[in-house]
């Protein structure tokens, strides 16, 4: 599936309007009455209908499904915010025949909003680049506490379509329908918060049109990333079966490097090898004994005898972290051994911004917090912009980059992957030493087979996602651990 900016969205729908095979008119009236069998879909007993509308198309498509509900016996009020002589051509025809069936637009009311069973949002539409501010932001504000169910058309008010932002405040809609594309902001940032259940329509646009258009970024199912695993031999044995090697576990987190090594195990990584501190190699053994454990004075022969490397869960940055981050990196120098970095070996990267290899051969897997003081700002800043962000964070620091969080990004410098899957239930402490543990584990088993590090990542990203849905579909929200993710596997 791929995904697009709101210009990109904007551009289609431009492109789509000269072909000359479909007039902005009928493009509206078609997301109408798309929207409004949204309607009647989701709020089959809604009888009573008040409907905001702005003066873009956005608003055009408001009194569009105005002129539905109408003929379909429902009663409506319309709040007409602007000034109807600012109507683009195609609104201000839609406009024209409302008021020909008797329909006036009034200001916004805060009793005719009370008296609805239901509230369309139409008022900006995916255009929106600025905060929010005077009479809309009172508008908005009165919406959200009425706590009336929300239709929004194409994105809630407020949400930037592109990256999710929320400028100054927005609508939160129940549902949301989203013409012609799948746009970005729909499925990452904070205002995924704010769409409720998402609906995409394409309007019946024909193929060969998005063709025209490179999509920002990409999504696929999880099985797509599950094919590109190489099958396993019959023959296979342990040492044909991809060896793994996590480094972590610093004092007091012997617990981060059990979750990243146990996950490599089941993700399915033939010999899984541990650097840790002394005091947790017994123990480790003890819980997982298939687990191999060594002293830190073994890491310089450990690096050149596996497949594939991770360091970070638990590390610290203290001067043992320090001294096993720079062996590591100083391996990965001179090693095409692919390597996982995350948590504090994140840290400690950013601090050494002299020692990072021309063309590295490893896979970085931040939250937003990491991704932060990887670039030198605030998580805000990181969050404002996620795709911002991970294309700097390439830019820095190259390899493959996974920007973690509501709807996370994976990218190599030239495919951007969303991944869809996942939940708030999944913010909880140790997760993402679980991932790390998955792809280093899948990056073992596809060393010398054709898997790419961007394959790798993808898989353990989407594969670690899906789990986590499954465990929700039974369970709490909140009472989802990491080592649920790992039962999963």
């Amino acid at each position: 599936m791929k995904l697009y900016s709101a210009e990109q969205s904007q551009q289609l729908d431009r492109l789509a309007i000269a072909s000359g095979n479909f007039p902005g008119i009928l493009l509206m009236k078609r997301a109408a009455y798309r929207a409004f069998q949204t309607l009647r879909q989701h709020w089959p007993q809604a009888k009573k209908l008040y409907i905001l509308c702005g003066t873009g198309n956005n608003g055009g498509d408001g009194l569009a499904l105005a002129q539905y509900a109408i003929l379909e016996g429902l009663e409506v009020d319309i709040a007409l915010v602007g000034n109807s002589d600012h109507f683009k051509p195609d609104a201000q025809q839609v406009f024209s025949e409302l008021t020909q069936l008797g329909v006036i637009s009034q200001n916004f009311s805060s009793a005719k909003l009370e008296e609805a069973d239901l509230v369309v949002d139409a008022l900006l539409g995916i255009g929106l680049n600025k905060d929010i501010e005077g009479k809309l932001s009172d508008i908005i504000n009165q919406v959200s506490q009425a706590h009336k169910p929300i239709l929004a058309l194409d994105i809630p008010t407020g949400i930037n379509a592109t990256t999710g932002q929320i400028h100054g405040c927005a609508i939160r809609a129940n549902v949301t329908i989203s013409f012609i594309t799948h746009k970005l902001g729909l499925y990452t940032g904070l205002g995924a918060d704010h769409i409720g259940k998402k609906v995409i329509d394409d309007l019946n646009l024909p193929a060969t049109l998005f063709e025209q258009i490179p999509s920002l970024a990409d999504f696929h199912d999880l099985a797509y990333w599950q094919n590109k695993m190489p099958k396993r031999s019959i023959a296979a044995h342990k040492g044909s079966s991809g060896t793994s090697l996590l480094i972590g576990g610093n004092h007091s987190m012997a617990g981060a490097i059990q979750l990243a090594a146990t996950a490599a195990l089941r993700a399915g990584s033939g010999l899984v090898k541990v650097i840790s501190q002394p005091g947790h190699l017994q123990t480790l053994t003890e819980q997982q004994p298939e687990l191999m454990t060594y002293p830190t004075k073994q890491l310089e022969m450990l690096l050149t005898q596996v497949n594939a490397i991770a360091i970070g869960p638990g590390l610290g940055e203290d001067n043992w972290a320090q001294k096993l981050f720079q062996q590591t990196l100083q391996h990965s120098m001179q090693s095409p051994t692919p390597l996982v970095m995350d948590a504090d070996a994140l840290k400690l990267l950013a601090q050494n911004p002299q020692q990072r290899p021309t063309k590295p051969n490893w896979v970085l897997t931040p939250h937003p917090g990491e991704a932060a003081q990887m670039l030198g700002c605030s998580t805000q800043e990181v969050q404002s912009d996620r795709l911002a962000a991970i294309r700097k964070l390439h830019e820095m620091y190259g390899g493959v980059i996974v920007l973690k969080g509501n709807g996370s990004l994976i990218f190599d410098g030239e495919q951007m992957e969303l991944c869809p899957l996942g939940n708030a239930g999944m913010a909880v402490g140790g997760m993402g030493d679980v991932l790390t543990g998955m792809i280093t584990s899948y990056l073992a088993q596809g060393s010398g087979q054709g898997m790419t590090l961007m394959d790798a990542a993808c898989l353990g990203v989407y594969q670690h996602a899906a789990i986590a849905d499954q465990v929700i579909e039974n369970r709490s929200l909140t009472s989802l651990i990491p080592s649920d993710i790992i039962d999963g596997l």
